[in-house]
């Protein structure tokens, strides 16, 4: 019975961060949306805080791994493959639960100081793609941090345009979009850094 307590108020409190904003989010608002007492909040979380912290840290794990997962197999499947492979699962991970995926989106830069670099991270997973790819001849080597960015600035910006209410449909609509520009970016010559 806790345990369901306590995903419905996160699954409450993300509705309320991703409709009416963090800072604009109340304890009150959170315990209506999950149908329980402002005061059960308290017994399971310390705060607003602690539930926008394990709900961004949860999705940013599971961005991690994704990437990390395609970088492990890039010896076999080579560049292009492992770019369908992360373009695919980023996009299946954001229509399987968009309102977190939209949270991580709108709230990535207020909780990413919560993150421990121990555990990685996805623009070092994808620096390592690019970096492991350019070292096989797959693409022109160099300037990794700035590709990784521009990697991942054609997902995220897109699926900010989503959040924004911007773009209709699944991302997974735009995999194949993605996918296009993502391998353009990286078989350009990069500038010199």
């Amino acid at each position: 019975m806790a345990r369901d307590s306590r995903q419905k108020i996160a699954r409450a409190a993300l509705d309320v961060f991703v409709g009416r904003g963090f800072d604009a989010a109340t304890t009150r608002e959170i315990a209506a949306g999950a149908g329980l007492s402002e005061g059960a909040i308290y017994r399971h979380f310390r705060s607003k805080d602690e539930i926008a912290s394990e709900l961004f840290l949860s999705i940013h794990r599971a961005i991690t791994r994704l990437v990390e997962t395609a970088r492990a197999g890039l010896d076999d499947a080579g560049i292009e493959a492992t770019v369908r492979q992360v373009v695919r699962d980023y996009c299946a991970l954001a229509d399987a639960d968009w309102t977190l995926f939209a949270f991580h989106l709108l709230q990535l830069h207020r909780f990413l100081h919560l993150w421990d670099d121990s555990e990685g991270d996805p623009v070092t997973a994808v620096r390592g793609i690019i970096e492991a790819a350019a070292e096989r001849g797959e693409i022109p080597g160099g300037a990794g941090e700035l590709r990784a960015g521009m990697v991942l600035g054609v997902l995220s910006q897109v699926a900010q345009n989503k959040a924004y209410g911007r773009l209709p449909g699944p991302l997974s609509d735009h995999a194949d979009a993605f996918t296009a520009a993502i391998l353009a970016v990286l078989r350009a010559t990069p500038p010199r850094t």
